[in-house]
């Protein structure tokens, strides 16, 4: 396996768990990834470019320090990619807030992150209070990369402001609303109803997307029917926040990439 700049952090990770030690090592944001949290949210969000931009490294010379650890060796002439920023929006979404004056929301992850936490729940669950037209100012310890290609899909413009070492202020201007039902590859909607079941198919939707959607869906789900979760994977990081809520779950497991979840709503 020869890592490049599309390498998912979450892959290298789990081909070569010694990596993690190699990168913090080479750069003290990189630690963050020893927290098991950080390594499931943010690691399988992340390329090797995002993890570069994050902290502040030139990509062809962690595509090297990678590789070499591993025993690969890689050519100067090998990264053909630019080191260059591709998140550049050219967008200067701070002047039209502000020129504007745009309605905002704003929020600050730092405490959860420097706690260990996991704040990629919050985030989305602000995006969703972000109408077309609107802004979300967002506060962290690190460049969220990752988070700039999730929230373009859902219409979000950005500007990125560093204001110390572990303070990023994030300017998400919301251009347009794109509904996230539709996606699926075969193009149909990805909530049905049928005979008092719900059924959403939440494959092929990027980190932290499928659990924001199932929680949305069943904070609006009628107490009487319950929701029937098409996955590729067991969502671990889901149960607590089902189990938070009272509500009950079983999870059928059809084969390596198909999971069947069903959420009953707490009883009255």
């Amino acid at each position: 396996m020869k890592i490049t700049p599309q390498t998912k952090i979450i892959d290298m990770i789990k081909a070569y768990p010694q990596l993690v030690d190699v990168l913090a090592s080479y750069n003290s944001h990189f630690g963050l990834l020893k927290n098991p949290i950080m390594r499931r949210t943010f690691a399988r969000l992340a390329t090797v470019r995002h993890a570069s931009k994050v902290a502040g490294v030139n990509l062809s010379e962690l595509i090297k320090l990678l590789n070499n650890a591993i025993g690969e060796t890689v050519p100067d002439t090998d990264t053909t990619e630019s080191d260059a920023s591709q998140d550049a929006s050219g967008v200067p979404v701070r002047d039209i807030v502000e020129q504007r004056h745009v309605r905002t929301t704003a929020l600050d992850v730092r405490g959860i992150m420097k706690a260990g936490g996991e704040p990629f729940q919050a985030i989305m669950q602000a995006v969703t209070k972000v109408k077309q037209g609107e802004a979300l100012v967002l506060d962290t310890i690190f460049e969220p990369a990752p988070l700039y290609d999730v929230l373009k899909k859902k219409g979000f413009e950005h500007q990125t402001e560093i204001l110390a070492d572990d303070h990023y202020k994030i300017w998400f201007y919301r251009t347009a609303i794109r509904d996230t039902r539709q996606g699926s590859t075969d193009g149909k909607e990805r909530i049905r109803e049928d005979n008092g079941t719900v059924y959403l198919d939440v494959r092929g939707l990027e980190p932290p997307g499928p659990m924001a959607m199932i929680l949305e869906t069943m904070a609006k789900l009628d107490p009487s029917k319950r929701l029937v979760v098409q996955h590729e994977r067991v969502p671990m990081f889901l149960y607590p926040k089902l189990d938070e809520k009272g509500y009950t779950y079983e999870t059928q497991e059809i084969d390596k990439h198909n999971v069947k979840l069903i959420i009953r709503p707490k009883a009255h």
